[in-house]
C-alpha cells in the first residue's frame, strides 16, 4: 500500500483568471495539458512536481509559488479547496 501526502491551500491563493485557466486545463486531453489539473467541483488537485519548460512558462506565479511550497513540505500534490483556510506566505486574491 501507498499512501502520500497533500497540501490543502483555499482557491484564494489562485486568481480567478487562474482559476478559469485550471477549469479548462482540466477538461483537456492529458497530453494537451501543461500541467495536470483534476477538477474537484470545489476546486483542483495538482502535482507538486517541478515543471519544465516550455510547460512551466504557461503556469501562472501563484501556481508556480504554492507547488514549491508543497515540495518544500515534502508533499506530491496541492489540493486547492474552497472552504481550506488561507496560509500566510502566498499571494491571495478576491473572490
Amino acid at each position: 500500500m501507498e499512501i502520500g501526502r497533500h497540501l490543502v491551500l483555499s482557491t484564494v491563493h489562485v486568481s480567478m483568471k487562474t482559476a478559469d485557466l485550471l477549469d479548462g486545463w482540466a477538461t483537456l486531453e492529458p497530453s494537451s495539458r501543461p500541467l495536470a489539473v483534476a477538477s474537484t467541483h470545489y476546486g483542483w488537485f495538482i502535482p507538486t512536481r517541478e515543471a519544465e519548460e516550455p510547460d512551466r512558462e504557461k503556469i501562472p506565479d501563484e501556481v508556480l509559488a504554492a507547488m514549491r511550497r508543497g515540495r518544500e513540505l515534502a508533499c506530491d500534490y496541492l489540493l486547492f479547496d474552497c472552504d481550506a483556510c488561507a496560509v500566510e506566505g502566498l499571494t491571495t486574491f478576491p473572490w
